[in-house]
């Protein structure tokens, strides 16, 4: 018993570890850019390779007709935060475009973050094209200049607790770029970091006298449902293993048996 509740334990704490060290990967276009992945996979979470993997073949073959190919880099933001009541006027016009995309796909849980670098240099690579690192806060339609390769542009969000300032950049990012492209781009909405332990204490309540509950969020619905799968497997380990010890000792009991006759 105690084997079994220190393996618990360990997993327990891997899986929180698992889920908290994750970002979300958002895709989407107005047009047919993006396709859903068609592969069955049973992992929840996924590493860092197999994510850039995923994202380039969400692409649609004719991804390069688009004239401009967004990578969103959100600093530190996890899948939870999309749902956090204190979040809810934060991803107004995220969701929005998300919602109102001809074709989208998503990735929930990436560990360790998505190396949005490397998949900039493969998109301007298969298209020809160069890649730009825009200012979301000085964006203009200078910055898609038309041209016969898409632009792949990189656009770092600002590192910072405020989800809801970097949606009103969001907001006036998707406005430029309607304006000069309309609806001929693709985006990939991700974060290249994980929320660090600095981070989520910056993030959580000044006010000592909360609750702990109050004051962080440390049981989220993924770890829930991790624990949930790892309880269930460990309690079926555990009952094929005594269920093997019991049909074990009376053979060696016998085989005692026999020598002595």
């Amino acid at each position: 018993m105690k084997i079994y509740t220190a393996a618990l334990l360990s997993t327990l704490a891997s899986a929180v570890v698992a889920f908290e060290n994750t970002v979300p990967c958002l895709m989407w276009s107005p047009k047919d850019y993006i396709k859903p992945v068609t592969e069955a996979s049973n992992q929840l979470v996924i590493s860092n390779t197999d994510a850039t993997l995923r994202i380039l073949s969400s692409l649609s073959p004719d991804i390069c007709s688009a004239k401009v190919i967004a990578l969103l880099d959100q600093p530190e933001v996890h899948s939870n935060d999309f749902t956090r009541y204190d979040n809810k006027y934060a991803f107004t016009q995220l969701k929005e475009h998300v919602s109102q995309a001809h074709s989208r796909s998503d990735i929930e849980y990436v560990t360790g973050g998505v190396d949005v670098q490397a998949i900039a240099k493969k998109i301007a690579t298969k298209c020809d094209a160069a890649i730009a690192t825009l200012d979301a806060s000085t964006i203009s339609a200078d910055d898609f200049p038309e041209q016969t390769t898409p632009v792949v542009a990189i656009v770092p969000l600002p590192n910072t607790n405020n989800f809801e300032g970097n949606d009103a950049l969001l907001g006036r990012f998707f406005q430029v770029l309607e304006q000069k492209v309309q609806d001929d781009y693709a985006i990939i909405y991700t974060s290249s970091s994980t929320k660090t332990d600095e981070a989520l204490i910056r993030r959580a309540p000044s006010n000592t006298n909360l609750p702990i509950f109050a004051k962080y969020q440390l049981f989220t619905p993924g770890v829930f449902m991790v624990l949930g799968v790892t309880i269930l497997f460990l309690f079926i380990a555990g009952t094929g293993l005594t269920w093997l010890t019991g049909i074990q000792t009376p053979v060696r009991m016998e085989a005692v048996k026999q020598k002595k006759n």
